[in-house]
């Protein structure tokens, strides 16, 4: 995908893609209410790192869903723009320190316009009972 003069390649699909989403939806948490000890994990991200926002992000087939989310209005993006889909694909975490300057972010929607994001810290989240990343 190329948005203006920085190419965004998507992440990479991992073979094992179709049995990570039986295991997602199996886990029957997408697209379910929030709940206080999600929010509070957020919060507690946002104001110990100082970041506007902070989220509790899972990757499905065509989007991103924020089970939790501070200083982000909307409760999902696509997947084709999504940081955390990059973490998900490498199952290990991803910094970026200047999205404005990175060669595969530059031009992202999520940086060019709203929410203006200007770096990203995404960790995988990993249940104990697979070894597929779900999120980040």
């Amino acid at each position: 995908f190329f948005f203006g003069l920085c190419a965004m390649p998507p992440a990479r699909r991992r073979s094992d893609e179709s049995e990570r989403m039986e295991w997602l939806r199996k886990g029957a948490i997408l697209d379910t209410p929030q709940e206080k000890e999600y929010d509070d994990i957020v919060q507690t991200l946002s104001r110990v790192s100082g970041f506007p926002m902070a989220l509790v992000s899972l990757v499905d087939d065509t989007r991103q869903w924020f089970k939790a989310r501070t200083g982000l209005k909307v409760p999902e993006t696509s997947r084709v723009v999504s940081f955390c889909d990059h973490v998900v694909e490498n199952r290990k975490p991803l910094i970026v320190l200047n999205a404005e300057a990175h060669p595969f972010f530059c031009d992202n929607p999520l940086v060019t316009g709203e929410p203006g994001m200007r770096c990203y810290i995404g960790y995988p989240i990993i249940p104990p009972s697979t070894t597929h990343c779900f999120g980040s």
